[in-house]
């Protein structure tokens, strides 16, 4: 098992992403080089996953694909969906938070809110918070959308999936409330 940023492996405590090699590794994707060829090299897999060594332990720490990128720095949404789980009445689950390109071309991160309340005013007041809250915690400044519950999709073991949600999102199908700006 190695953590590497790109090669060689890198020093105890540095994020990288994980690669295993082993007996029972797979050789490759039946029929399908390209895949192989994109997780595989020199019978390492690259198992999509980020994480860091400590006195032999491996740390898993996200997803590579997962990672927010804005101003070359690399940002967790875990980071980001934490800073709102803070904030009195949302909890886990009810945030994803996930990079998408704004109309000038720029990465930006845009943060997915469940929100229980019907009032207005009062989801307004709670799109504000939420920024000021992302804003302080990350130094950035993010598309904040507050969204009916349950419309967060989940994996079939109901851990909450980042991907289908931004592709529900930019695809129209999850609507975020209607908001005054």
């Amino acid at each position: 098992l190695h953590v590497l940023d790109r090669l060689p492996a890198i020093h105890d405590r540095a994020i990288g992403k994980v690669w295993c090699s082993g007996p029972s590794l797979m050789v490759g994707y039946f029929r399908d080089d390209a895949a192989t060829d994109a997780c595989l090299v020199d019978g390492w897999l690259d198992t999509g996953d980020m994480g860091y060594l400590s006195d032999g332990y491996v740390y898993i720490v996200g997803r590579a694909k997962d990672m927010i990128i804005v101003n070359g720095r690399n940002h967790w949404p875990q980071d980001i969906e934490w800073a709102v789980e803070q904030l009195p009445g949302f909890k886990a689950g009810d945030i994803a938070a996930f990079a998408i390109t704004t109309p000038g071309g720029e990465e930006t991160p845009a943060v997915l809110v469940q929100c229980r309340s019907s009032d207005d005013a009062e989801r307004v007041r709670l799109r504000e918070e939420i920024r000021e809250r992302v804003r302080s915690v990350t130094g950035m400044n993010c598309v904040i959308e507050l969204i009916p519950p349950r419309t967060l999709p989940r994996t079939s073991s109901g851990k909450l999936s980042r991907a289908k949600a931004r592709n529900l999102y930019l695809s129209g199908d999850i609507k975020p409330y209607d908001l005054a700006a």
